[in-house]
């Protein structure tokens, strides 16, 4: 199992295992199994924290235990991302359950939520044929609306939001498809387990379902590796440790900076106050000795030539700009509209020209 987001995690239950030597006392399985090491590095990966072990001040909370008191365990947990603020809690034994009910209380910490970040286009969508053919023909549409718009900048500013919108509503459909497909697995999985408990013979149906199910947590993986724009990973490489601490690292919110006089600010206002007045100072108007410029100008001797000058102030031709395009480093957006290269060569044919 993996918990990779940047939500706010609650997970709890009966985990059925300890995540501590200590977790069990009394019996003859004491300790730790390969099941209690994996509940140990997917909630560590996550950075989560147990606030059932934490309830007591340096004791043991074990949450089952046998009537006669034999034998006891810690095996019911609790976790919680760090912007959990542990609140009221308490343990009691009920009369229902030879586990004990667990109560807690906590509260959201007031960090910046998480904006939605800068757009990038998915590559992977233009290995669709079908959905670039209907790209085509929309590219075709939109062409013939250019004379609509006072300069072909401004029109094409206005494509490159189309794209976006085309693509976006792509994607939330090929999402929702997905998502239909995996529940429809799961039914399925489930409905195959049923009939081979009554004595069918699902052998092959189920390794089918448990292949489709596999494949759906791949491309799960794979999407994650996209959205975090993480690189250096080999094909269909997993996602480790190292990388989920990336990947929560990255998100940890910016709560304080000191302003220009050294006064620490605190809240999303006053922060983004000393953001704006630092780059505002930042790249405000300069004084300049324009006299010294001139001086060290015209103590330069070696100039273009005539025929240089008008080489370098010549406009790009198509050829060189498809070449840019078809050399550049795949992955990689021009500027911070969020469309790659691989959709200018893609669509060369038909955005070149333009």
């Amino acid at each position: 199992m993996q918990l990779v987001t940047s939500r706010t995690i609650l997970m709890g239950g009966d985990f059925n295992c300890t995540v501590e030597l200590d977790g069990r006392t009394g019996s003859d399985s004491a300790g730790m199994d390969v099941t209690s090491r994996l509940l140990v590095e997917m909630t560590g990966e996550a950075s989560l924290r147990d606030v059932v072990g934490s309830m007591g001040p340096n004791a043991r909370n074990y949450s089952w235990s046998r009537p006669d008191g034999s034998v006891r365990s810690w095996i019911d947990f609790l976790f919680t991302s760090p912007t959990v603020k542990p609140g009221r809690n308490s343990m009691v034994a009920v009369h229902f359950s030879d586990h004990r009910a667990v109560s807690f209380e906590g509260e959201l910490t007031g960090k910046f939520p998480a904006g939605p970040g800068s757009w990038k286009l998915n590559c992977s969508l233009l290995e669709n044929e079908e959905l670039v053919a209907n790209l085509r023909v929309a590219y075709v549409e939109w062409r013939d609306m250019r004379d609509l718009f006072h300069s072909a900048g401004e029109w094409w500013e206005w494509v490159k939001d189309r794209f976006q919108s085309f693509f976006q509503d792509a994607s939330r459909a090929a999402a929702r498809e997905k998502k239909r497909d995996f529940r429809q697995l799961q039914s399925k999985l489930q409905r195959l387990f049923e009939l081979e408990l009554r004595g069918w013979d699902v052998d092959d149906e189920l390794e089918e379902t448990r292949k489709g199910l596999a494949e759906h947590f791949r491309e799960e993986s794979r999407k994650i590796i996209f959205r975090t724009r993480t690189e250096n990973l080999e094909k269909d490489e997993k996602c480790n440790s190292f990388f989920f601490k990336k990947l929560h690292s990255a998100h940890t919110p910016l709560v304080e900076l000191r302003d220009s006089e050294g006064n620490l600010q605190s809240g999303k206002e006053h922060v983004m106050r000393v953001v704006t007045d630092f780059y505002g100072e930042l790249y405000s108007p300069k004084s300049s000795e324009r006299s010294q410029a001139d001086s060290f100008l015209k103590g330069i001797s070696k100039t273009l030539s005539p025929e240089e000058r008008e080489g370098l102030n010549a406009p790009f031709t198509l050829e060189e700009l498809h070449l840019a395009a078809t050399t550049s480093k795949r992955g990689k957006t021009p500027v911070s509209d969020g469309l790659p290269v691989e959709l200018y060569v893609e669509l060369w044919d038909l955005i070149g020209p333009d």
